[in-house]
């Protein structure tokens, strides 16, 4: 008896571990901003690693190489974010959970995407028939079994991100990419071809799923209760409605141009969507993984959520635009620099997509909005009509070739802005004046340092590519800075990064 009372102990204080967060909002700006600088020092070093991996096998591989993978992933990425069904998510969001919500959960994330892995098998042919390209059949059936292998870390990761134990998430993230990129790099030169590519996306769930497991001790029961789940499948499958459309918005470019244009220019154009990608990524990826658990702490205090939320909007304008202006500027260099002179024609796909990536992340927060306040039908509603708009776009630009795709992406972004904004903020204290406020100092000084490099570019073109990207950089930084320094109402929201820094400095 005395073994079994120990037992019971025991697994209720585990529980306890994992599921409350009242302790948490006692030092949430702390927390917070630890959290954001943990991430996004291991955000940082993934992207060192990350940017090295593509240089190396982008040099080992070929365009076609990477259109052959890109084919597969538009299709099994959009089934694959259905069968998600966001439960991770409403584990974070929701105030007080229980281990059999959370078991259940994480038995119906499992099946669901078990039953998308099989699915993708059975479709691989119909795949292989519709690109006329029999090699995606293979493929498709490695890819599913990364699906799955996925499914198994999704509820561990959510509790630790509940606990905020960015720290932990962040060391397990950098083991995953180390492994993903020595996975990679190490098959592309023994000659693997395309399959470099698909076995380096597996080496991360699989690294990531035995990590969590090893250091987030929280075990589901071996019951399995629908209605228990019913709450969170309410909620996620909203979410997941929404990542739906907008995957299928994002990445039918691919399905356009793989197959109208065929695999080398796909490889072109996505490898310029993803080198673009890779650093923005990497930037609001840390941001937004502490802003999911701190604003649904906060959704019940509208004072301090908005206080928050401004906050976070202000920071991730203040690090994004500044890095895609430097981007677009640059762009031929740094494919050259980065990929080498066979993916020379992705230099301008590059520089077109950079001008919707300018605005795209802080639009992004719109999401952020309506997830942590449980708005999740607006958010749902929104993917479905921006899918709709970004589909026509792309069947119209892919008459154009490449090029045309890339371009109807900016226009529908830039002409969705004003209609998501507005139809978010309704019904909140929010504004779009007090949106594009917040934005404001970022755009304009981001856009005035990359006249500056262009200065720098065009009367220095003779330059090596590499000299010339740090110079323009470092040149770029300079101004950037020192622009904030040049009225009292810029200095003082600059002062806002400054105290986050000494925050951090001081907890830390």
């Amino acid at each position: 008896m005395k073994i079994d009372t120990e037992n019971h102990i025991e697994i209720n204080n585990r529980e306890l571990k994992w599921f409350q967060t009242k302790h948490l909002t006692g030092d949430l700006k702390s927390r917070s901003v630890k959290g954001g600088f943990s991430t996004m020092s291991a955000q940082a070093i993934s992207f060192i690693m990350s940017t090295g991996q593509t240089a190396i096998m982008a040099r080992l591989l070929t365009p076609e190489d990477y259109g052959l993978v890109a084919m597969t992933a538009v299709v099994t990425g959009l089934i694959t974010t259905l069968g998600n069904l966001n439960l991770s998510v409403a584990v974070i969001q929701k105030d007080h959970i229980k281990q059999s919500e959370v078991s259940s959960a994480f038995w119906l994330n499992l099946l669901a995407l078990a039953g998308i892995a099989l699915l993708i098998i059975l479709i691989s042919p119909l795949l292989a028939y519709i690109y006329n390209e029999p090699r995606v059949i293979n493929i498709s059936l490695v890819s599913a079994l990364g699906i799955f292998i996925g499914s198994l870390s999704i509820q561990h990761d959510a509790l630790l991100k509940r606990q905020m134990h960015f720290k932990v998430t962040s060391r397990i993230q950098f083991i995953s990419s180390f492994s993903s990129l020595l996975t990679g790099i190490i098959l592309a030169y023994l000659g693997f071809g395309y399959w470099a590519i698909v076995l380096s996306g597996i080496a991360y769930p699989l690294v990531s799923s035995i990590s969590v497991w090893v250091v987030c001790d929280w075990r589901p029961n071996l019951k399995f209760n629908l209605s228990d789940s019913l709450p969170f499948l309410k909620f996620g499958a909203q979410v997941s409605g929404f990542d739906f459309f907008n995957y299928f918005a994002r990445n039918s470019d691919n399905f356009f141009i793989g197959k109208y244009v065929g695999s080398a220019g796909l490889g072109i154009y996505s490898k310029a969507y993803s080198l673009l990608a890779l650093p923005i990524t990497q930037l609001r990826g840390p941001l937004n993984a502490v802003a999911l658990p701190a604003l649904s702490s906060l959704q019940n205090n509208d004072e301090k959520y908005m206080v928050f939320y401004r906050q976070y909007l202000f920071l991730l304008a203040f690090i994004s635009m500044p890095v895609v202006i430097y981007m677009a500027v640059f762009s031929e260099e740094l494919i050259l620099v980065v990929l080498g002179d066979q993916w020379i024609r992705a230099g301008i796909i590059f520089k077109i997509l950079a001008i919707s990536a300018f605005i795209h992340p802080v639009l992004g927060t719109t999401g952020l909005i309506l997830i942590t306040s449980g708005q999740v039908k607006k958010h749902f509603r929104i993917g479905v009509i921006n899918a709709v708009a970004m589909v026509m776009g792309f069947a119209i630009g892919v008459n154009w070739g490449i090029e045309g795709v890339a371009a109807s992406q900016v226009i529908v972004i830039y002409l969705s802005i004003l209609p998501i904004l507005y139809y978010t903020f309704s019904n909140t204290s929010l504004s779009v004046t007090t949106f594009f406020k917040e934005i404001a100092f970022p755009i304009a000084f981001s856009l005035i340092s990359g006249g500056v490099m262009l200065f720098l570019k065009y009367y220095f073109h003779q330059f090596p590519a590499i000299l010339l990207c740090g110079f323009g950089f470092f040149l770029g930084a300079i101004i950037y800075i020192l622009l904030w320094y040049s009225n009292p109402a810029s200095r003082k929201k600059f002062n806002q990064v400054l105290e986050i820094k000494n925050t951090f400095l001081k907890k830390g």
